[in-house]
């Protein structure tokens, strides 16, 4: 009884040992000054704006590219393209 209390303590100590490495990676890396912390946090949330502008801008183009190819196909070449 002993033997299995024992075991089921160091796998629960094991357990959050592990959980304590994963959450300390998401964490920051290192401490930062009272002000500077909310700043970054900001600075973070724009940039995250600003680079899904520019996914949604790249999709955008990579649509209208294939639109004007799609256009460039049928109507100046002739080729058809047909779907069963």
């Amino acid at each position: 009884m002993l033997a299995q209390l024992l075991t089921l303590i160091d796998r629960v100590y094991s357990g959050v040992t592990t959980a304590q490495r994963l959450l300390a990676f998401w964490g920051p890396i290192t401490d930062v000054p009272g002000l500077v912390g909310p700043l970054l946090a900001i600075a973070s949330v724009l940039v995250l704006a600003m680079l899904t502008g520019v996914a949604v801008g790249s999709l955008a183009t990579l649509i209208v590219a294939m639109m004007l190819l799609y256009v460039l196909l049928t109507d100046v070449f002739g080729v058809t393209i047909d779907l069963a």
